[in-house]
């Protein structure tokens, strides 16, 4: 059957056969007769997936890590249980097009505030909180109040329609400023800690315990691997520099930095992969992108 939320008015099928539904679209959970919200804690449960195995897999595919990484010898596999606090808001600019509608998850203890910044959380999956997982894992209690959270939250909105309005040409001001927030529950969520072993170091990994993909990790590159990058990152920075100089010959000064600046460009990040044996590798994208929610 189908259904709408009463929060963000999205409809979606259900089963005929369940009372309690969570909303895909922004996260809330509700009784599918009544349209009450219920809960406001809830935690997801750990995939049956070995953690290590899946880092060491994916570091394995990354350029320039050792071919017989997949062997190495885990030493430490931890599951913590991380409390964080769930907002849907719905902000736009009156008279504007600036417009934005997001569920955002912000941590609330400091030991993983920087790992999990503007981190994509699902929202299928949650379950109402169950007391026995406490003791199944390294069990965190909030350090940042729901107050705080919000507050936090509220500012990542409000920043993205500023910038959704001065790219449009827009005045932005806090009187036009129109927001509707909605508390969507703590939620602790399965972060494994993988350390492993390789060539007498120690490296460390971050799995997402809820769906298995590689948060962070750290892995040693090859110095083959270093040495090929090295010269790339040389190559695309002589390109630029005769491109420039070629350019130069029309546009003077002016001709030959359109020409230089773009092989620099292309070159830094080769290059300082190249001056680094430890990199730092990973799934996710941890930046703050705006969606645009259409119901």
């Amino acid at each position: 059957m189908e259904v709408q939320c009463p929060t963000c008015s999205a409809k979606f099928v259900v089963p005929d056969t369940i009372s309690v539904t969570t909303c895909p679209y922004c996260g809330t959970t509700f009784e599918v007769e009544s349209k009450e919200k219920v809960g406001e804690h809830f935690f997801f449960p750990p995939i049956g997936k070995d953690p290590a195995g899946l880092l060491l897999k994916f570091i394995s595919r990354e350029y320039g890590a050792p071919a017989d990484i997949v062997d190495a010898r885990v030493k430490e596999k931890v599951l913590h249980y991380v409390p964080v606090h769930f907002f849907y808001i719905h902000g736009n600019l009156i008279g504007s097009t600036a417009e934005e509608v997001i569920l955002i998850g912000i941590p609330a203890v400091k030991k993983f505030k920087e790992l999990l910044r503007n981190y994509p959380f699902p929202v299928r999956g949650k379950r109402f909180f169950d007391e026995s997982i406490v003791k199944k894992g390294k069990y965190y209690e909030p350090e940042i109040s729901r107050e705080e959270a919000e507050k936090e939250a509220i500012s990542k909105v409000v920043a993205a329609i500023k910038q959704e309005a001065r790219d449009s040409g827009d005045w932005f001001s806090e009187e036009k400023l129109d927001l509707d927030v909605h508390y969507q529950g703590l939620v602790h969520y399965p972060i494994w800690e993988v350390h492993y072993e390789y060539g007498s170091e120690e490296f460390y990994g971050f799995v997402d315990g809820a769906d298995g993909r590689i948060i962070e990790a750290k892995y040693p590159m090859t110095s083959e691997a270093r040495k090929k990058a090295g010269v790339l990152g040389g190559g695309v920075l002589a390109a630029g520099i005769v491109a420039g100089i070629i350019f130069a010959a029309a546009g003077g000064f002016w001709g030959f930095l359109g020409g230089f600046i773009p092989g620099l460009a292309g070159a830094i990040p080769i290059l300082f992969k190249s001056a680094h044996r430890i990199q730092t590798t990973g799934q996710i994208r941890r930046v703050y992108e705006h969606i645009h929610f259409k119901p």
